[in-house]
């Protein structure tokens, strides 16, 4: 997300700010006034805001329906704010592993040209209540992963990590992983051997734009997951601020905090079991 612009979820006490947002804007089914646009909102209505240091500079609605991630209401004070908000939902339909996003638009000229910026192409035209023409947009989301280091990710790693890409342009690395948006390698975690048994895993590390997606406990899994199958039967994990931050997260997959890390060790067979879970 760019540093200019915070992108929140809206709640009941923005409903006055939302209205004054959608006044004049001739936005099919916008909200014509505060108490509408809280009605909106207590009934559902999920809106997306973006702030800048001067308040509000743009908002859109959006919801998940048969595994389509849907979004109109569109509106932004300056272009860079609606693109932003445009983004956000494409990030949380990734989050909820949809991979289309479609949306209504006022079917005016360059409409096309500007969402085409964002990825998005026409597939439809329809008609609002009102009888205005709007445009449906289209685009196939990338799918968000976690996958273990290849090759060609080096250059990437290198660009996250700071570390010498050389070692990992020779081939896969055992126990390195990384989150992928489609092709763009976003984040990236490693585990090496402390010894005794342990696993000491890296804390993860995230390009801007996905922190708080859940991705940095999904690294820390995925790498945790490897390490158990490889033999070690505990790995560590720096509680660092940003970690403990994701304490509740973390604890509810066994992790535990031990001074300053965070540790999961494998459980052990029940006696008879034959086998380790």
């Amino acid at each position: 997300m760019s540093g200019r612009f915070r992108v929140r979820e809206a709640d009941a006490e923005d409903a006055e700010a939302l209205a004054e947002l959608y006044a004049g804007s001739g936005l099919p089914g916008a909200p014509g006034d505060a108490p509408e646009a809280a009605r909106m909102l207590q009934t559902g209505a999920a809106f997306l805001l973006v702030d800048d240091d001067a308040g509000i500079a743009g908002a859109v609605r959006w919801r998940e329906e048969e595994g389509v991630a849907w979004f109109d209401l569109l509106r932004s004070l300056e272009p860079p704010a609606g693109a932003e908000l445009v983004r956000a939902v494409g990030r949380r339909a990734q989050d909820r592993g949809l991979r289309l996003a479609r949306c209504r638009a006022p079917d005016t000229p360059g409409m096309a040209a500007y969402f085409a910026r964002l990825g998005y192409l026409p597939v439809g035209r329809e008609r609002a209540e009102d009888g205005r023409a709007l445009l449906v947009l289209e685009r196939r989301l990338p799918l968000l992963t976690v996958r273990e280091q290849r090759r060609g990710d080096a250059a990437a790693i290198a660009r996250l990590t700071g570390a010498d890409p050389w070692p990992f342009a020779q081939g896969a690395r055992p126990g390195w992983f990384v989150a992928a948006d489609g092709e763009r390698v976003v984040g990236v975690i490693g585990v090496r051997d402390a010894g005794a048994g342990v696993a000491e895993l890296a804390e993860p590390v995230v390009e801007a734009g996905y922190e708080g997606r859940g991705l940095e406990v999904w690294m820390a899994e995925r790498a945790r997951e490897w390490a158990q199958t490889n033999g070690f039967h505990t790995c560590v994990l720096p509680a660092t601020p940003r970690m403990r931050a994701l304490r509740r997260t973390l604890e509810d997959r066994l992790w535990q905090v031990e001074g300053g890390r965070f540790v999961h060790t494998r459980p052990r067979a029940a006696e008879g079991d034959g086998a380790e879970r």
